[in-house]
C-alpha cells in the first residue's frame, strides 16, 4: 500500500486547525499540526511532512519568517501559505520566500484540497521536465524561473503559473475557463478577460512579435496552447 502523503498544517486558529486535521485524513492524506511558528519548524523537521499549509499570521515567529527559514535550510517541501489578508503585496512576498502557492480565507475545503493535489503532482512531474527550452528560453520547472541568455525574465508569480502550466503540457488547448480553474484555482473570481489580459502581458514578455506569436497561441473559437 502506498503511504499517504503527510500534510504539516500551520495555524493557529483551533477550530480552523481541527476542521483541517479531521477533514484532510478524508482525502487520503495524513495530518501533523502545529500552532506557532516555533512549532512549524521543529515539527517540520521532526515529521518531514510531503507539504505545508502555512498560516501568515502566527504567534512569534510569522508565516513569512517560517517559510524563509524553510528555504534557508535548503528545505524543497511544497509551501500553500494561507491567509485572511488581502495586500497583493503580501501574494508577491510569499512567492518570493518561496511559498509555492497563496490560499485566501475563507477556502472551501474541495478547492484547497484540489490545489493541494495539483501540487504533489506537480512535485512528482519535476523529475521528468526539470527544464522546458522554447525559442530562446529556458523553463526551469525545479526553480520556477524563466531564463534567457544567462539571465532570469522578470515575471509576476501569476505570468509564470500560467506559463508553467502551458509549457508543461504542450499541443494542447485549453478553454478560457479550464486556466482559471488550473492556474487561478476553481474559487477566483475572474472572467474570460483575466485570463486573455495575463496572456497578452505574458507575450509581451516572451515573444519576439506579440502580435504575431510563436510560443503561447490562440486557439480559435477554443482558448490558447502552447508550442515550443
Amino acid at each position: 500500500m502506498t503511504p499517504r502523503k503527510k500534510i504539516l498544517v500551520v495555524e493557529d486558529h483551533v477550530p480552523l486547525r481541527t476542521a483541517l486535521a479531521l477533514a484532510l485524513p478524508d482525502h487520503g492524506f495524513a495530518v501533523a499540526t502545529a500552532g506557532d511558528g516555533e512549532a512549524a519548524l521543529r515539527v517540520a523537521r521532526d515529521e518531514r511532512p510531503d507539504l505545508v499549509l502555512l498560516d501568515i499570521m502566527l504567534p512569534g515567529k510569522s508565516g513569512f519568517e517560517v517559510c524563509r527559514e524553510l528555504r534557508r535550510r535548503n528545505s524543497g517541501v511544497p509551501i500553500i501559505v494561507l491567509t485572511a489578508k488581502t495586500a497583493d503585496e503580501d501574494e508577491l512576498l510569499s512567492f518570493q520566500l518561496g511559498a509555492d502557492d497563496f490560499v485566501r480565507k475563507p477556502f472551501k475545503l474541495e478547492a484547497l484540497v484540489a490545489r493541494i493535489k495539483a501540487l504533489l503532482l506537480r512535485v512528482a512531474l519535476q523529475g521528468a521536465p526539470p527544464r522546458i527550452a522554447f525559442g530562446p528560453y529556458e523553463l526551469d520547472v525545479a526553480a520556477r524561473v524563466l531564463r534567457t541568455a544567462g539571465r532570469d525574465v522578470d515575471l509576476t508569480p501569476r505570468e509564470y503559473a500560467l506559463l508553467e502550466f502551458l509549457a508543461l503540457h504542450p499541443g494542447q488547448a485549453f478553454t478560457r475557463a479550464q486556466l482559471l480553474d488550473r492556474v487561478w484555482g476553481p474559487d477566483y473570481a475572474g472572467t474570460d478577460r483575466t485570463v486573455d489580459r495575463f496572456v497578452t502581458t505574458l507575450r509581451q514578455r516572451i515573444e519576439r512579435d506579440p502580435r504575431s506569436p510563436e510560443h503561447v497561441l490562440t486557439v480559435r473559437t477554443h482558448g490558447y496552447e502552447f508550442k515550443r
